[in-house]
């Protein structure tokens, strides 16, 4: 389609006082001095560049991703089946603000209060070593580790009064194409994605102290949500990822060991339990510390690529769960450990050999027999490289895991002025393997 014109002025239709606001606009196009021909108007597309929340946090912001999953359990497994094709984007920012600012930021919410504005996504934001001029039309930036879209939005900004707002039309690894020129000069700005998103919480304003600073929080519930796609390089088996970080100590660990019934007590005999699956429950939480915003978005990407409750993947305890007492060869199967339990709980369980130069070894157990006071476990392949006892780092079990919860919280303890840095906790409950 050709170019036929531009505007960078804006329209004001104010607070409408109608359920919805319904604009006519009429585009008077004459054809006799268009360089590329006619324009294809078969299906026209409108974009809007809405008014933008400009106040920078500097004191708390998250992001939560928020799937909606339904899970069918049966007694020997379960189906689970994803309800959005993308997880909803819900970032919450809180500013501290002079009185002056407070001022604009009262006006802003009176008037945008539930409708659509938009939101700068700052963690994913890029400082800029030299200036961006007015007549720039592509500003060069890594774009490997942020949601940058053709068709999406971007800002340019120096500070609350001094941004722009523009639209992408091509994205390149190590650029951004504008479809026309910023229109104003900046100095050393930090350039962001934006999305659309509205206030549907409105704003809350904390003044606390007599202090001359306001705190003014507020979630937006973005609406132009995509599914990320990407690889975050995690070791597969059984074509699934394998989490190869121990959790993080950002929050107390805890762990859930239940069977799943329903007890009949009739208050003066025995209680009846009949069993509603044949399968404990095992319920664990995980956490992550991410710095450095290339590891904050291979893990949003990962977060992403598990559609909420939906996929599993396998989690090793990162536990010392098997001792091994005797080298492995590279052609054995049978491996001697210390004994750890019953040799009914060995057969069918998945293991993790880690070493400590880094290299994984993935296999079940499909066997298990007494010998002495040890046990032999018989694994469904050889290593195929001999291993001694002073090399492993872990010898722990694995279990298949999904998310037990739809929404997952990024926390970000800075956002802008210095690294980046992110933590989220998230509970996870074991699958049938």
């Amino acid at each position: 389609m050709a170019t036929v014109a531009l505007s960078t002025g804006s329209l004001d239709a104010g607070a409408p006082d109608l359920p919805s606001l319904h604009l006519g606009l009429i585009h008077h196009l004459s054809t006799s001095n268009l360089d590329a021909g006619a324009p294809d108007l078969a299906s026209p597309k409108m974009v809007m560049l809405y008014e933008a929340w400009p106040f920078r946090p500097l004191v708390g912001a998250s992001d939560t991703l928020e799937t909606l999953t339904e899970v069918l359990p049966s007694y020997t497994e379960e189906q689970r089946i994803a309800l959005r094709p993308a997880p909803r984007q819900n970032p919450r920012y809180t500013v501290k603000l002079d009185p002056a600012a407070f001022s604009r930021a009262k006006d802003f919410a009176k008037r945008r209060a539930a409708t659509q504005v938009c939101i700068p996504i700052w963690w994913e934001g890029i400082r800029l070593d030299g200036a961006v001029i007015s007549t720039d039309t592509e500003i060069s930036i890594d774009t490997t580790a942020g949601d940058w879209r053709e068709g999406g939005r971007l800002i340019v900004y120096q500070d609350e009064d001094n941004y722009a707002l523009a639209l992408i039309t091509a994205v390149a690894a190590d650029s951004v194409t504008l479809l026309a020129p910023i229109g104003a000069n900046f100095s050393a700005p930090t350039v962001a994605p934006v999305r659309v998103a509205r206030p549907i919480e409105g704003f809350n304003i904390n003044r606390s102290g007599g202090k001359l600073t306001i705190e003014v929080s507020a979630r937006f519930q973005v609406e132009d949500n995509v599914k990320l796609d990407g690889d975050a390089g995690y070791p597969q088996y059984l074509s699934l990822d394998v989490l190869t970080e121990p959790t993080a100590r950002v929050s107390d660990i805890s762990e859930t060991i239940i069977q799943a019934a329903e007890y009949e007590d009739n208050g003066f005999g025995k209680v009846a339990l009949e069993r509603q699956r044949d399968y404990v429950d095992f319920g664990q939480s995980i956490a992550f510390l991410e710095e450095g915003a290339a590891a904050v978005w291979r893990r949003r990407v990962w977060v992403h690529a598990r559609t909420g409750k939906q996929k599993a993947f396998w989690l090793p305890s990162f536990n010392s769960d098997l001792k091994l007492m005797a080298p492995i060869s590279a052609a054995d199967t049978v491996v001697t450990v210390k004994r750890a339990g019953l040799l009914a709980g060995y057969v069918g369980r998945h293991v993790m050999i880690e070493l400590k130069d880094g290299t994984r070894y993935f296999r079940q157990i499909v066997n298990a027999a007494l010998s002495g006071s040890n046990d032999q476990l018989t694994l469904n392949a050889s290593l195929g490289a001999g291993v001694a006892v002073s090399q492993i780092l872990w010898f722990s079990y694995l279990s298949k895991v999904r998310f037990d919860s739809d929404a997952v919280t990024f926390n970000f303890v800075a956002s802008g002025r210095g690294p980046l840095v992110a933590t989220l906790s998230v509970p996870v409950t074991e699958v049938p393997a």
